[in-house]
């Protein structure tokens, strides 16, 4: 398994994770897949060998814990398991006023979305350099170029994973490729663990999680450092750089009713 492209990606249970791991099959990548519930892990993983006769490891593990990535490195080393590409996709979000979220729940998306994603990057990606190739995608959100109002811890973990991606681009060039895939509002399952109801117009500038995939995977093997999903979204997030930071949030906030810039 070693001898070919091997890709490990978190947050495969579904979504943006499933397509990625179905576009990097497609392009002859074996995967580990990762994510807390291991069912419909299995599921994909059976999927994938049978339709794309790739081989597939499932290693379950919930990354919002502490620790959990040592954890998983260790499970995966005993398996003689080396990546040769990071996706480090999995993340969820609140959608409340930041004084009404729930103190562990706040504190699972935190260990989630930026530690258990720092420490992936470091791991991997010190490998990655000493074995001289590798490619890591780190999945952020159009919500990471603005303050975004209601999803504002979201927003910020996300801004954190943008500014880290684009040290690690210039810390790890050029023997590791490090990209930043922002996508903006998808049909997933995002908005239902976020409590997150999208209005009309931020529902037209969705993109299937296929095509999001697609342009992050592409964007990788090119070696750029970050790539925002579909035009709307580009569009949305030049806007938004024209403007005082704080006009920004203020017309996010009212023109949503509950931020409308999230992944």
């Amino acid at each position: 398994m070693n001898a070919r492209k091997l890709a490990l990606i978190t947050g495969a249970s579904s979504g943006l994770g499933v397509a990625l791991a179905e576009d990097l099959a497609r392009r002859g990548y074996d995967l580990i897949l990762t994510a807390r519930s291991e069912a419909p892990l299995q599921d994909l993983a059976e999927r994938l060998r049978q339709s794309l006769k790739v081989a597939v490891t499932v290693a379950a593990s919930d990354l919002s814990v502490p620790g959990s990535v040592a954890g998983l490195a260790a499970r995966l080393d005993g398996q003689g398991l080396q990546p040769s590409a990071l996706i480090a996709n999995a993340g969820f979000g609140i959608n409340q006023p930041f004084v009404d979220h729930d103190p562990a729940r706040l504190t699972a998306m935190l260990q989630l979305n930026i530690v258990s994603l720092s420490e992936m990057a470091r791991v991997y990606g010190a490998r990655m350099a000493r074995a001289g190739s590798g490619h890591i995608m780190l999945v952020a959100s159009i919500a990471a170029f603005q303050a975004t109002p209601l999803l504002g811890a979201y927003g910020a973990s996300k801004a954190f994973v943008l500014s880290l991606g684009e040290a690690l681009h210039v810390e790890l060039a050029p023997k590791v490729g490090v990209t930043v895939l922002c996508p903006g509002f998808m049909e997933t399952g995002f908005g239902a663990v976020a409590g997150f109801n999208p209005n009309e117009m931020t529902r037209r500038t969705a993109l299937p999680a296929a095509k999001v995939a697609r342009i992050g995977v592409d964007a990788m093997l090119r070696g750029e450092a970050v790539v925002v999903a579909g035009g709307a979204n580009k569009a949305m997030v030049a806007a938004s750089r024209l403007i005082p930071r704080m006009t920004a949030a203020r017309i996010a906030y009212k023109a949503s009713g509950g931020g409308s810039f999230k992944r």
